[in-house]
């Protein structure tokens, strides 16, 4: 079971970026957003991050079961999002993954799930992407399309998220050698 919400959550992580992706250089290139996709990828993100505390394998802690916590709170937010557009679920939906990646990119730190320079990703995409999404803001007062690029921005980096969930093998931590 493990196995599978490992994959799952990686191509469902890499599925959401490549969704924000789409969605902002379409509207870099036609000012035209396309349908639905933006909103299609926050839960894809939510199951990406269920991926990622599978991949701790049990070794993520307090910090990796708020983790979790949060994504599945992220997750029903989206879903309730569908249903009751309310401004309280937008936000639990949208920074929701962000919070669950810097709880439980703190957890793949200290667990060693992933060997450098992928082990700092998780937290790195957690701290970085509000962050992204501010100076995308402060973009946007430039001209409305250029919003846009921190969105690419953080939908590359959840790709990348996806495929460390996926390929990049965790640390092996060996024996220490007998010396006689």
């Amino acid at each position: 079971m493990t196995s599978v919400l490992i994959r799952l959550g990686g191509l469902a992580a890499m599925v959401g970026g490549l969704m924000w992706i789409i969605k902002g250089g379409a509207i870099l290139l036609t000012g035209q957003q396309p349908p639905v996709v933006f909103e299609a990828a926050v839960p894809l993100f939510a199951i990406g991050l269920l991926g990622l505390h599978a991949r701790l394998d049990g070794r993520g802690g307090t910090l990796g079961k708020a983790g979790v916590l949060v994504a599945c709170t992220a997750l029903a937010s989206a879903a309730i999002v569908l249903m009751t557009p309310l401004a309280v679920f937008f936000a639990v939906a949208g920074f929701g993954p962000f919070l669950s990646l810097v709880l439980l990119g703190s957890a793949a730190l200290q667990a060693g799930a992933f060997p450098p320079p992928w082990n700092a990703l998780p937290l790195a995409v957690g701290l970085g992407g509000p962050l992204l999404i501010l100076v995308g803001g402060v973009l946007d007062l430039i001209s409305e399309r250029l919003l846009e690029i921190p969105i690419v921005l953080v939908g590359l980096a959840w790709m990348l998220l996806g495929y460390s969930v996926l390929a990049v093998k965790g640390e092996t931590v060996q024996a220490p050698i007998r010396v006689r």
